[in-house]
This record gives structure tokens, sequence and C-alpha cells, in this order.
């Protein structure tokens, strides 16, 4: 496939970098090269080994925190629905967004199928997302419209 054919080009993360405090890059050992050095990695350990797939996956983040892991394991990744070959699970997103409670708008210029963006409208955040894939794209956009009509029963709970 054409989006993974090619890496993204060093300015792509300049501009993220400089785009706020805060980021969090899943892949980011493919970028290691390209990124600063950081204390905090995330790790997604997908309880399964020996499988043709990653046993987990890294994500890069500019904070200077403890690294953690997320288990999680594949099979219950796949109860979202896998409309990409990436995906990752909402969970997954959720926790990644709870190492940056203050940011109100999250941005995902590696959109894939909007799963970063179904877990921030669920968690009552806006969200920006970036695809360059239309199929992707269009996804992407119905699986954040959903989520949107569908919110979140213990946000609206807490909220009341």
């Amino acid at each position: 496939m054409a989006w993974d054919a090619q890496r993204p080009d060093k300015t792509i993360f300049d501009a993220m970098l400089s785009a706020s405090k805060d980021q969090i890059i899943w892949g980011g050992n493919y970028f290691t090269d390209i990124l600063p050095p950081t204390m905090q990695w995330l790790v997604w350990d997908k309880g399964q080994r020996d499988f043709s797939l990653a046993d987990c996956e890294f994500a890069w983040s500019s904070q200077q925190k403890a690294a953690r892991i997320f288990n999680f394991a594949r099979g219950k990744a796949n109860l979202d629905g896998k409309k990409h070959p990436t995906q990752k699970p909402i969970q997954l997103m959720k926790w990644c967004l709870a190492f940056v409670p203050k940011a109100k708008t999250i941005l995902d210029p590696f959109m894939g199928s909007g799963t970063t963006g179904v877990a921030a409208v669920q968690m009552g955040r806006q969200f920006i997302g970036i695809e360059r894939e239309p199929k992707y794209f269009d996804i992407a956009c119905k699986r954040i419209e959903d989520a949107q009509r569908q919110g979140d029963f213990f946000l609206e709970a807490a909220r009341a």
C-alpha cells in the first residue's frame, strides 16, 4: 500500500514537534534517527507471542517520565472492528490521552481509521485528524461521527 511504502520526511516530524508541548508518536521506534532522545516510551503488549505479527508496538513520547506498558490482547482489540492494517484499540488510545490530561485538542496527522479521534471525542476532547488515503478518511469520519452521536455514558454521567 502507498501509505507504507515510504516513511514520512523529517520535516513532518519537525512540524509535529513544534505544534505542541506533548506528543505521542506510535511507531516511534522506526524514527529514532529523527526523534529526540526521550525517557518515556509507551508499549502496547499484545499478549500473544510468536505470532506472525509483532508481540508489541512502541510509541515515542516527548514526556520525560517513566516508560509504561499497556497490556491489551490482540484478539480483544479486534472487537473495535478492524478497518486499517495498523489500527490500534480505542482503549489504548484512551490510555495514551490520559498522559496528556490538559490537552484540549488532539491532533493525529496519520489518522488511519480514526481510532484516536474516537477516543478523543469519547473523552470530551476536540480532535483534528489528517489522512491522505480517501478510503481511510471516509472510514475515520464515520467512526468519529458515530462516537460523537453515541457519546460516553460515563463522561455524561460525571458532568451531570
